[in-house]
């Protein structure tokens, strides 16, 4: 019975996979376009209720003096790059204007 199950699951997912390659992105445009809340319902079951994340530590660790220079000068170049962009900006507040009237014609 397990050994039925599992080849009913893998041809089924076959044949969805080969049905998905002659028309699952155009059906999926239009779930989207024509049932948006049917196509967010989907988006939403596609992403796992819970997520285990681990944290090794090991990366930074594993890195050598010159690796751990590479990255931190690549670093202040990007905090440096972000803070001449933000220098860039000028805020203001609009007045209104009062344009004269048209001419007559």
């Amino acid at each position: 019975m397990l050994r039925e199950r599992a080849r009913f699951g893998s041809q089924f997912i076959s044949a969805l996979r080969r049905d998905f390659r002659q028309g699952g992105p155009a059906a999926i445009a239009k779930v989207r376009k024509y049932q948006p809340a049917a196509y967010m319902k989907i988006c939403a079951l596609t992403i796992p209720k819970e997520m285990k994340l681990e944290h090794s530590g090991g990366v930074i660790k594993a890195m050598t003096d010159e690796e751990l220079d590479v990255a931190l000068e690549a670093l202040r170049e990007l905090l440096a790059q972000r803070a001449s962009e933000a220098a860039n900006v000028i805020e203001g507040t609009a007045e209104p204007v009062a344009l004269p009237a048209p001419a007559p014609t």
